[in-house]
């Protein structure tokens, strides 16, 4: 009599993304606190606020070490991100932080990690890059997009493989307190 195979282990929910250090987040925090005195929504809490370079979704846990191998490969020179603007995309009501210009190496960045995703086999995102950070969903503002009076300075210096897990209070990220895949960017 033969034993059955054990049940595949369930997907996991990924993504590549820019996460900011401790200055950063406590500069984030001071925003979102300012920013929740007007502006109604359910706000992101600021030790989960990051930028996604490439949303991958559901993928088999074999498919991990190649991944955090691919990030490994990333040798981008190190950049500053400014976001200097506040968006609210009245569409899906989210609330946004973003840049008036994007980093041209942020851009690269992006191509090139795409360019890898795809000779893997990944989907990746036929729209264009947009870098911005969410804030808020369910988001109400009167206003379309205005400038930050003190522009965020983020200086990059890492890409992150990040796992996801929806839950009732917004999504976790557990592979990102392991530090899955990381790639320290080089001068």
């Amino acid at each position: 009599m033969s034993v059955p195979a054990p049940p595949e282990p369930p997907p996991l929910r990924l993504f590549f993304a820019l996460w900011p250090d401790a200055g950063v987040r406590e500069t984030l925090g001071k925003l979102l606190r300012s920013l929740r005195r007007t502006v109604r929504g359910r706000w992101v809490e600021a030790d989960k606020l990051h930028l996604t370079l490439a949303f991958l979704g559901a993928v088999p846990p074999g498919r991990l070490p190649e991944l955090a191998a691919m990030v490994q490969c990333l040798d981008p020179p190190r950049f500053d991100l400014v976001l200097d603007r506040l968006e609210c995309w009245r569409h899906n009501r989210v609330l946004c932080l973003g840049a008036s210009v994007t980093p041209p190496l942020l851009l690269e960045l992006v191509r090139v990690l795409n360019s890898k995703l795809s000779q893997a086999g990944f989907p990746v995102e036929q729209r264009p890059f947009r870098a911005h950070l969410t804030l808020a969903r369910k988001a109400e503002a009167d206003w379309s997009a205005m400038p930050l009076k003190a522009p965020v300075i983020w200086p990059v210096e890492c890409v992150t493989l990040v796992e996801s897990r929806p839950s009732s209070a917004g999504s976790v990220y557990p592979g990102y307190f392991k530090k899955v895949g990381e790639s320290r960017l080089t001068n």
